[in-house]
């Protein structure tokens, strides 16, 4: 593992010529995972932009890359530890300029076992630990499960958003497979997946949107501190009174909210 400076934008410049990456963007409540293509990377003031993959990153918090030369990877973690990426080239070309940016940018060799920092996750009091088991024992019930399954029975089309304040990350797909993960609730799609910290999942807000000229519904994912920390959005035409339904009736552990609320 090699620590890499990243302080200059002529290393973030460099991102652009790995091409196609699979990649892993990780919050402290939420992950989305994929391939990206970062030919089209580049910078808007202070963020570097991938459009082509619904993914900012804020340069300024970025200050620690690790390469992985045995994995052919580059591994980000913000300075607040709430942002996490992992890149790893799909094609050996890509994989040796990895290594050129590595050596170019490195600043030390680490140790053969280190491994770089976990993300920070928000605290939970022993009351919200209590409800948080609750939820993942019965995660089959829980109302994300219900909607996610819902989704891939009728093949819709969703997309995910999730935010924080050292970037953002945006995927549409259409779920295929739902699975879960330790605590963790994962919905597969051919070209993404999502996976969502059933501990954290404190509260529910559902709202009609107009996007493009068509109504859609907007699910806010929140957490016991009440901060939005995901958002599912759908045609309206597609997934008609269901999510409604489920939230009002899947409300034993859950608070379900409305703009009028705040």
């Amino acid at each position: 593992m090699i620590k890499v400076d990243c302080s200059s934008a002529s290393f973030w410049e460099g991102l652009s010529t790995l091409g196609i990456c699979e990649y892993e963007v990780g919050f402290p409540m939420s992950s989305t995972r994929g391939e990206i293509n970062l030919s089209s990377g580049h910078f808007s003031d202070e963020d570097f932009l991938i459009p082509e993959a619904g993914l900012s990153l804020r340069r300024a918090c970025h200050g620690k890359v690790y390469a992985s030369v045995q994995n052919a990877a580059l591994h980000f973690i913000s300075e607040n530890r709430e942002l996490v990426m992992i890149l790893e080239p799909k094609l050996a070309s890509s994989r040796r300029q990895l290594y050129f940016i590595a050596g170019t940018f490195s600043e030390k060799n680490m140790m053969a076992g280190f491994a770089p920092e976990l993300l920070e996750t928000p605290s939970l009091c022993p009351c919200c630990r209590d409800a948080a088991h609750f939820r993942i024992r019965s995660i089959v019930r829980n109302p994300l499960t219900i909607i996610l399954a819902n989704t891939i029975k009728k093949k819709i089309a969703v997309t995910i958003s999730m935010s924080g304040k050292d970037g953002n990350s945006t995927v549409s797909y259409t779920p295929t497979n739902l699975l879960k993960k330790e605590q963790r609730l994962v919905s597969e799609g051919q070209s993404y997946s999502m996976e969502v910290d059933i501990n954290h999942l404190h509260a529910f807000r559902l709202i009609q949107q107009e996007f493009d000229g068509e109504e859609h519904q907007l699910l806010s994912l929140f957490n016991t501190h009440g901060n939005n920390f995901c958002e599912i959005l759908a045609k309206s035409s597609e997934i008609g009174g269901l999510w409604r339904a489920v939230l009002n009736r899947e409300t034993s552990c859950y608070e379900v909210t409305s703009p009028d609320d705040e």
